[in-house]
């Protein structure tokens, strides 16, 4: 298994977390918990399988109570945590992949624990809105192609920016511009992509795929 990706197992093992854990420099691994939208639980905690070092992820909801693997190493910066990403149906987790300056993120299914936006593994975080429960970010995998995933239809639109748009300011003049873009607005038909560096009126608007 690769240590930078996270990935989808489920496992039937002892759930207890009270055996302490140490990372790669000593300090102590401690479990994570949040209360997640549709009253589920996560619960992310350190754990030994046939005397292996992984993290595994617990999903409880009612009576469903499911454990799933993770990740298959201790070391800090490879290991996924929670930040308040929280959709109706789906929840992200996120790593710096080893200590790269990107920040990536995994998304997940609450029923089923199953990752899901999985044609492209490293996926650097760019802006998560919530409220239309959208995700742009950056797809290494695809040429670093900027997207726009709508959650919920399941839907990737290609943010193509031209170079004819950027050359008109200077704060998109430059190659890093993409790193700062937001979703600023949406309508019925069009994502508006912003940027950080940019004045509030420059905005890029990308037609929706349906």
């Amino acid at each position: 298994m690769d240590n930078t990706k996270s990935v989808k197992k489920e496992k039937h093992t002892k759930k207890s977390i009270d055996t302490v854990f140490f990372d790669e420099k000593g300090d102590t691994i401690k479990s994570q918990t949040a209360s997640l939208k549709n009253n589920y639980k996560l619960i992310i905690f350190p754990a030994l399988d046939k005397n292996k070092e992984v993290i595994n992820f617990r999903l409880i909801n009612g009576k469903q109570d499911k454990t799933f693997l993770l990740a298959d190493t201790f070391i800090a910066n490879y290991r996924p945590y929670y930040e308040g990403i929280d959709f109706e149906n789906y929840f992200a987790l996120h790593s710096n992949g080893g200590g790269t300056s990107n920040y990536y993120f995994w998304l997940y299914d609450k029923q089923t624990g199953d990752e899901v936006l999985t044609d492209g593994s490293f996926k650097i975080q760019l802006d998560f809105d919530l409220k239309n429960e959208l995700i742009l970010y950056i797809d290494e995998d695809n040429d670093y192609n900027l997207f726009v995933y709508d959650v919920n239809r399941k839907t990737k639109t290609l943010v193509d920016i031209p170079k004819s748009f950027t050359d008109k300011q200077e704060c998109t003049r430059n190659d890093y511009f993409e790193k700062t873009s937001y979703i600023k607005r949406v309508t019925a038909d069009y994502y508006f992509i912003a940027f950080k560096n940019c004045s509030s009126s420059i905005e890029f608007r990308v037609k929706k795929n349906k």
